[in-house]
């Protein structure tokens, strides 16, 4: 097991919330359920890449996005008050203009792999710098992954034409969650009247 530091937890303030909290965060401890007796051959690359991300001997520090959810009575109620007005309004904007997100199956990913690479292959370049150039290579179908503690979720962002725009792959790996890759289709980024899909896709 490995354990994740705190550099003395932090401040939060913004106006957006209805009040601020010092809040201080204890070391907190990892559970890759490692030993699993429920692990499948899938597992085995998934505690590989998540093991190194988290040892301490390569990351002695990760700062954790904290977040009490016995503040908030439902994923709603933590959307209304952490968004200003504007932000809500927009994303019922996206929403009203047909675009749409969902969490996708491994046989939905696997049959819109042309869509997927669209995607990956729309920019050259993003945030200033140049992609990586493993995106430009064509994804293979993936299996559906049987284990409850190692496994990836693709969120994915649809045009009103149903058109597959943008995703979030992340992975989880026991009590632990991250981000793998969050990218919007270059060409659709600014498609939206008000506001932006990839908002409402993060959300």
């Amino acid at each position: 097991m490995n354990v994740i530091k705190n550099p003395g937890g932090f401040n939060h303030d913004s106006s957006n919330f209805e009040h601020s909290k010092n809040m201080e965060i204890p070391y907190n401890q990892i559970d890759l359920q490692l030993n699993s007796a429920k692990c499948v051959p899938s597992c085995t690359p998934i505690l590989e890449y998540m093991d190194g991300y988290v040892d301490p001997q390569k990351n002695d520090g990760i700062v954790l996005a904290a977040l009490s959810i016995n503040d908030y009575e439902t994923a709603d109620d933590f959307f209304a008050r952490a968004f200003g007005k504007n932000t809500r309004y927009q994303y019922r904007q996206v929403e009203k203009e047909g675009y749409n997100c969902r969490n996708m199956t491994s046989n939905e990913r696997n049959s819109c792999l042309d869509e997927l690479f669209a995607i990956n292959t729309s920019t050259r370049e993003r945030q200033g710098g140049a992609m990586n150039e493993t995106y430009f290579e064509y994804l293979k179908p993936i299996e559906e992954e049987d284990c409850p503690y190692h496994f990836h979720k693709v969120y994915g962002a649809f045009s009103p034409e149903n058109i597959w725009i943008g995703y979030i792959d992340m992975l989880f790996v026991g009590n632990w969650a991250a981000t793998i890759h969050i990218l919007g289709h270059q060409d659709y980024l600014n498609s939206c009247k008000r506001g932006s899909f990839m908002v409402n896709l993060w959300f």
